[in-house]
């Protein structure tokens, strides 16, 4: 049997800081009609979602009828964890649009279909109690769905000394946003990472896993309809803004425009040459850009400290006030091209 892992979608998330967030609010259904396609077209007979399918606040009716449309015109059963956000509303609102999904609770909740199970729950206090609820068949297929982190109690600490316990076959976790596998003993855990990347904070790599129970393997499918694009450039050879603009336009030619571009920027620069220059020139190309600046620049501190202007009692102030050497070139770098004009990118 093939079965689709995935979690962390979170629909109707407010994409603060994306300009057409609306655009890409509906992106993310459609993102999930990709998976469900996907299910159809390649014999997959459940989905799991471990946790936040929702961005549980901002979930609208709208979105939650879609979901319930998208899980009833699939062949496949939907197994829906809430996650770690606390709000519930738009999953029983899920619940009373779709009687399909299939949803857990803050004890174990077991489904079994032939020799697969599907077992998981909502963490929450007493959870190393729970972990003694828990019984498992050795002869099942047996997945858990858990939404948590391996490392952390900040956000559901998962108990990997209990899990290697038990005759768990793949542990589904959703929280975190990149896909990533561990061992724990001899059971296998898995992040599935985002279905759709919504910011930079995310990976570049999204999409979903593939279990099938009659091998025990499992494999990344990537699926996306936008993609995080990291380019990272040296500028050190710059010598003119033009100089720069093409240096990094060079860079950066094969990234599509329909990805967010992630634009890193290392080496050294002239105190002359202006970034809000580039940014301007390539900024608009992108569904959205970020530019990361980690240049030095290049200039005589001694020279504009014996300036007498507004530029040297800036130059000055910063060589009496601030003793770190690092953090005096990062103020010296902001304040000078802050007294030009430029803004603070």
């Amino acid at each position: 049997m093939k079965i689709i892992h995935t979690a962390d979608i979170h629909l109707d998330s407010p994409l603060a800081g994306v300009k057409q967030s609306s655009a890409r609010r509906n992106e993310l259904i459609q993102a999930l009609q990709r998976l469900a396609q996907y299910a159809e077209n390649n014999g997959v007979k459940a989905v799991v979602v471990a946790g936040d399918l929702f961005d549980d606040k901002c979930a609208t009716i709208q979105t939650i009828k879609s979901v319930a449309s998208i899980i009833d015109a699939s062949s496949a059963t939907w197994f829906v964890l809430r996650g770690n956000h606390g709000d519930s509303t738009p999953y029983d609102k899920l619940q009373s649009y779709c009687s399909k999904v299939m949803m857990f609770s803050s004890d174990w909740t077991y489904y079994q279909y032939g020799n697969l199970c599907v077992c998981g729950r909502e963490l929450g206090q007493n959870d190393q109690q729970q972990w003694n609820n828990l019984q498992l068949d050795g002869n099942n297929f047996n997945l858990v769905v858990l939404h948590g982190d391996i490392d952390s109690d900040q956000y559901g600490l998962i108990d990997k000394q209990a899990v290697s316990r038990q005759p768990i076959n793949y542990l589904a976790l959703g929280h975190r946003h990149s896909y990533a596998q561990h061992k724990m003993g001899k059971v296998t855990a898995v992040y599935s990472g985002v279905l759709e990347s919504r910011g930079f904070d995310e990976a570049e790599q999204s999409g979903f896993v593939v279990i099938d129970t009659d091998t025990g393997k499992h494999q990344f499918v990537e699926q996306s309809i936008r993609r995080v694009v990291t380019v990272t450039v040296d500028v050190t050879k710059a010598q003119s803004n033009v100089q720069l603009q093409n240096i990094i336009s060079d860079a950066i030619c094969g990234v599509s425009a329909n990805n967010y571009l992630n634009l890193v920027l290392q080496g050294t620069l002239n105190e002359d040459i202006s970034l809000q220059f580039v940014v301007e020139q390539i900024s608009g190309g992108y569904f959205a850009f970020r530019l990361q600046d980690d240049t030095t620049v290049a200039y005589d501190v001694e020279q504009l400290a014996a300036e007498i202007s507004l530029r040297g009692e800036f130059v000055r102030l910063v060589q009496r006030t601030i003793i770190d050497k690092n953090a005096q070139e990062e103020a010296l770098k902001l304040g000078l091209r802050a007294l030009k004009g430029e803004e603070l990118l």
